[in-house]
Order: structure tokens, then C-alpha cells, then sequence
């Protein structure tokens, strides 16, 4: 079925496209003037007739690194097929503690969500989706409520979430089992690492691990993991994650993606022909509905709907990533 899928999307993208510009950049969302704070909006053009899903897309970069310019395809990929993308920035854990980039992608979100019907969007429709760190934040979010009610925001308003390729779903895990790589490697533990970055005490590990608040009758949306399948860390943590989820009765899908890289399957996602990219739209987009609904609803060789398929409603043996 993804492969009918796959050549459905073909008709809607183009083989190699050309990255988009935002229809809005650089757009404030926490009341200030640091560029760290900022956002970019891509809106499908015509404007939906009837308010669409919204992508929103958090950068990786170890939580010290990134940018929200870094999308490679996936603007124009999402807005062809008819949904509002959103891309944000937020400030750095070199300056801030992990708590307070929680609390940027939160402000973040409820800018999005109080200003995605100017561009034809659906605030009460929104998938969240990151790569690396970001797919750690998108993760904590989804599953971790506290954020976005101090903002005034609930879970409600996820459909769906879609970290990429993340290895810190459960931190104090991939701390045991890095350590215990570099050890059977005899590689030295890094200077500035997993430990550091989440606070330095086994307490906040626990506390910023998205796995620890996963909770049965939360609202928390369906998830989508996306990981590198011959990497070292991320499937574990994928799994992990995956499991935690199922066993509370959340919707969940781990996909180990083939023949990638922690970048690649980043760079690739918005591909026609990407594994990936076919996964995300069918599991966690197209059963929103919305226009991707309509364009993709191909007929395999059998003469089945495939939109009947079913959805969930560059480290080395011992490197950290982010």
C-alpha cells in the first residue's frame, strides 16, 4: 500500500522541488525581539476552502545548534498537498535551561494556534513533528501537558506526533547505554553531553524524559517514530517509547527507516519516492482528512481505496544525537 501511496504523491510533487520561501518569516511569538523567539510561516496557496491540518516543525541541533530555515522540502511538499507548516526557533540550552525551551515551543504553539486561520489552517488540527532534538521537544510536548497550559493551550489540540530520529525519549536509558557503548569501545564519555545538557542530575533526566509522564486518559495524541534503523541509540529509544505509549492505551507506530542516516532521513522527508515521507502521510496525516485526504485517495492494483490503510490515530556505535 505505501507504494501506491508513493505514486500517488508523485502527482502532487515535483521530483527534486525547489525549496519554498515562507509567506511569513521571522515572526515574533513570545513578545520580545530575540531572533531565538521566532517563527516561519508556509501557507498552501489558494488558501484552503475549508481550514486544513497544521505541520508544525521544531529543528534539531543538539538543543545548542539549529535553525528553523533548516526544512529542507518539507514546506513545499506540505503546502502543495494543501496544509498550513509551521517552523520555529527557540532559544538554546548554552543559554537557557531545558524547562525554559519547553516553555518557547509552548509560546510558539499558541501563536500558531491563535493565528493558523489567517493562513488556512486548523488550530485544533495541528500534527507536531521534529528531528533530533527537536524530535525530543516535539515528544515532551505532546505527552507532558504542563507547558501548554501555562500558556492557556491543552493536547486537545494535537492530531498527531511525529519525532524523527530522537534519542532521548527516555534519557536516563540512553545514558546507560551510551555509557556502556563508549566502555566496550574504550572511547572516554564526552565533555558536554546528555548528562549536561538535561541538568546534570539524574533527577532532571527523569523529569525532562518524555516516557515519565505518559499517562493513560491524558488526550495524548497518536505518534508516528521515526528512526534510523541501523543506528546505535534510536531504535532502542524509539521502541521504547513506542512501548510506553501502547501500554497505556495511546495509539503508537515505531518505523525504522532503511538504507538512511540521522541526516538523511531528516534531508529526505517531503521526497516522493522517501519510505518515510509515504509512512507520515499515511499513519499520522492523511486520516486527519483535510484536502491530502482527497488528492491521495489512490486505488492500489487490487482496485482498493488506499486510503482504507490503517494509521495510529548521523550516529556512530557510541555517539549521542541531537
Amino acid at each position: 500500500m505505501l507504494t501506491t501511496l508513493l505514486a500517488s504523491l508523485c502527482l502532487f510533487a515535483a521530483d527534486a522541488p525547489a525549496p519554498l520561501a515562507p509567506t511569513k518569516a521571522d515572526v515574533p511569538y513570545a513578545g520580545t525581539t530575540e531572533f531565538r523567539q521566532t517563527l516561519n510561516v508556509y501557507a498552501p496557496a489558494p488558501k484552503p476552502a475549508k481550514p486544513a491540518p497544521v505541520i508544525f516543525w521544531i529543528h534539531g541541533g543538539g538543543w545548542r545548534g539549529g535553525e528553523k530555515t533548516t526544512v529542507q522540502l518539507k514546506p513545499k511538499f506540505f503546502t502543495d498537498l494543501g496544509y498550513v507548516f509551521v517552523s520555529t526557533n527557540h532559544r538554546y540550552v548554552t543559554a537557557v535551561p531545558m524547562n525554559e525551551i519547553f516553555a518557547d515551543v509552548a509560546k510558539s504553539l499558541r501563536w500558531t494556534h491563535d493565528h493558523a486561520a489567517e493562513f488556512g489552517g486548523d488550530p485544533n488540527r495541528i500534527v507536531i513533528m521534529g528531528h533530533s532534538s527537536g524530535a525530543q521537544l516535539a515528544a515532551y510536548l505532546a505527552i507532558d501537558e504542563r507547558p501548554l497550559k501555562a500558556v492557556g493551550l491543552s493536547l486537545a489540540m494535537f492530531k498527531g506526533c511525529v519525532p524523527v530520529d530522537a534519542d532521548t525519549f527516555d534519557i536516563p536509558a540512553v545514558i546507560e547505554l551510551a555509557t556502556n557503548n563508549r566502555k566496550a569501545a574504550g572511547k572516554p564519555e564526552p565533555k558536554y553531553g546528555h548528562r549536561e545538557i538535561f541538568g546534570g542530575k539524574p533527577e532532571l533526566w527523569t523529569e525532562y524524559s518524555a516516557t515519565t509522564h505518559v499517562a493513560a486518559g491524558k488526550g495524548i495524541p497518536p505518534f508516528l517514530i521515526l528512526y534510523d534503523a541501523a543506528a546505535a541509540l534510536t531504535p532502542d529509544q524509539a521502541k521504547r517509547l513506542e512501548k510506553t505509549l501502547t501500554s497505556k492505551g495511546v495509539s503508537a507506530k515505531a518505523y525504522g527507516a532503511q538504507n538512511t542516516t540521522h541526516s538523511k532521513i531528516n534531508a529526505d522527508l517531503g521526497l516522493p519516492d522517501d519510505p518515510s515521507t509515504a509512512e507520515t502521510v499515511a499513519t499520522a496525516v492523511r486520516p486527519l482528512g483535510g484536502p491530502l485526504a482527497v488528492r491521495s485517495s489512490a486505488v492500489d492494483e487490487d482496485g482498493a481505496d488506499a486510503s482504507g490503510e490503517a494509521g495510529v490515530g548521523d550516529a556512530d556505535d557510541v555517539k549521542q544525537v541531537g
